[in-house]
C-alpha cells in the first residue's frame, strides 16, 4: 500500500472538523495500526510516499522516495476540486478535501470574527463576516448547515455585536439543491437551511472569483473575503497523464470488473473510475458508497485470480443516502422513500458512527456529538 499520508481519513465527517463539531483525531486512524504492519510477518507492507508517475507499460510506479514494480495495480487515488476553468476560483477559494482544508476553514471563520472587531470601515467589516459556500450538493449543504450552527449558535455568545452583520451564503448554479437526488430532498434541505439563517442563492453560475468577492454570470455579486469551494470534483491529476481511455469528465473507463481496458491487471476504484451502470448508458457517480462496493469486490477478485478461480462482477446495490442539515435534522432516501427530520438524523449518526474505523474513533465522535448538546463548540484557533 502506497499513500502520501500515514492515516486513513473518514471523509464524510470532514465538514464537522471544519465547524469544530468533531476533533480531528476522531476521523483519522493510523494506517500502520489498521494494517498491523508491526507484526513479525505482516500481510501488508505500507510505504508513505507521494506518487509522481505511473508507467503502465513497464509496470512501475515512481514516488518521491523509491520506484516500485507491480504485477497487479489498484488505483484508488481519489479526486481533487474541479474549478471548471473559472478565473480566480483556484487561487481565491478554500477547498474541503483534506484535514488541512478543514482546519483552514475553521481558523478562517474564527480569525475573521477577530479581525472584524478592529475594522472601522463598515463595508470591509461586512466582507470579513460574509462566508460563501459554492456548490449545493451534499458537501455544500452539510458544510453550510454545520457552519450555521457554529456562527449563529456558538459565536453569537462570543461576538454578540458582530452577529447581526454576519452572513452565510450557499451559492448553487442550478435551480435547486442536491442535484441528482429527488427534488423533494433538495426542497427540504433548502427550507431547513433558510431556517438556520443561511441565504440560498440558486441559479448562481459563478463567472469570476476575486479576493474581495464572487460574481455570477447574470451580474449578481457577493462581497466576501471567505469563499469555500464545494462545487465539484475531478480525477486526481496523476490520472490525466495515463495513456488509457477516459470519459469526457476525465475518469478512466473500466470494465464491469473495474479493470482498465488494454491494460490487464490494472484496476481503478472510486472517484477516478468510469464504470457503466448495468442496463444504462451512464456511469455510477463518484461516491464513497460506490468506491466501497467496488473496492471490496476488486480485493475479492484478486484473491480469486491468485487461486485460479473466475472473477465476479461487483453487485452495486444502492443502499441509502442520508444528508445532515443541522442539529436533530437530516434528509435522506431509503428504498426510494424520502425521509426527513429527527428520525433521519438518528439514522445518519448511527450510519456514520458504524463506518468509522476503530472503537476509539467511534466513541470519540459519539462523545463529541453528545458534548455538542451541553456545551459550546470548539472556538480555539488551531
Amino acid at each position: 500500500l502506497i499513500d502520501q499520508r500515514n492515516y486513513h481519513m473518514f471523509v464524510p465527517l470532514l465538514y464537522h472538523v471544519a465547524s469544530g463539531g468533531i476533533k480531528v483525531d476522531n476521523i483519522c486512524f493510523p494506517l500502520r495500526q489498521l494494517l498491523e504492519t508491526g507484526k513479525p510477518t505482516p500481510r501488508i507492507t505500507f510505504n508513505k510516499c507521494t506518487v509522481e508517475e505511473i508507467d503502465l507499460h513497464s509496470k512501475s510506479i515512481l514516488t518521491d522516495k523509491a520506484r516500485f514494480s507491480f504485477d497487479y495495480l489498484f488505483l484508488t487515488l481519489g479526486s481533487s476540486s474541479n474549478y471548471f476553468g473559472i478565473p480566480g476560483a483556484d487561487s481565491n477559494t478554500i477547498p474541503l478535501k483534506s484535514i488541512q482544508d478543514a482546519t483552514h476553514i475553521h481558523n478562517q471563520v474564527l480569525e475573521q470574527f477577530e479581525n472584524a472587531i478592529f475594522e472601522t470601515d463598515e463595508t470591509k467589516r461586512r466582507e470579513l463576516l460574509t462566508f460563501v459556500i459554492v456548490g449545493g450538493g451534499p458537501t455544500g449543504v452539510e458544510l453550510c448547515a454545520t457552519m450555521a450552527f457554529l456562527m449563529f449558535r456558538t459565536l453569537d455568545h462570543e461576538f454578540p455585536t458582530l452577529i447581526p452583520l454576519a452572513r452565510l451564503v450557499l451559492a448553487e448554479g442550478s435551480s435547486g439543491l442536491l442535484r441528482g437526488f429527488k427534488t423533494k430532498l433538495g426542497n427540504l434541505a433548502h427550507k431547513r437551511l433558510e431556517k438556520l439563517g443561511v441565504e440560498v442563492c440558486l441559479d448562481f453560475q459563478v463567472s469570476e472569483v476575486s479576493t474581495r468577492g464572487i460574481k455570477a454570470a447574470d451580474g449578481r455579486y457577493i462581497s466576501s473575503t471567505n469563499i469555500i469551494w464545494a462545487a465539484g470534483v475531478k480525477p486526481n491529476p496523476i490520472v490525466q497523464a495515463l495513456p488509457v481511455q477516459k470519459a469526457s469528465d476525465g475518469r478512466i473507463i473500466v470494465s464491469s470488473e473495474s479493470e482498465v481496458v488494454d491494460f490487464p491487471g490494472v484496476y481503478v476504484v472510486g472517484d477516478c473510475a468510469y464504470l457503466i451502470q448495468k442496463g444504462l448508458d451512464k456511469a455510477y457517480p463518484p461516491t464513497a458508497q460506490g468506491a466501497s462496493i467496488t473496492g471490496k469486490q476488486c480485493g475479492r477478485n484478486l484473491v480469486r485470480i491468485l487461486s485460479g478461480k473466475a472473477t465476479r462482477e461487483p453487485e452495486y446495490r444502492y443502499r441509502s443516502e442520508l444528508i445532515f442539515v443541522g442539529r436533530n435534522y437530516a434528509v435522506g432516501e431509503i428504498a426510494g422513500i424520502v425521509i426527513s427530520g429527527f428520525f433521519a438524523f438518528i439514522l445518519y449518526q448511527a450510519n456514520h458512527l458504524l463506518r468509522l474505523t476503530g472503537f476509539k474513533n467511534k466513541m470519540g465522535a459519539a462523545l463529541d456529538w453528545l458534548y455538542d448538546y451541553v456545551s459550546a463548540r470548539n472556538t480555539s484557533k488551531i
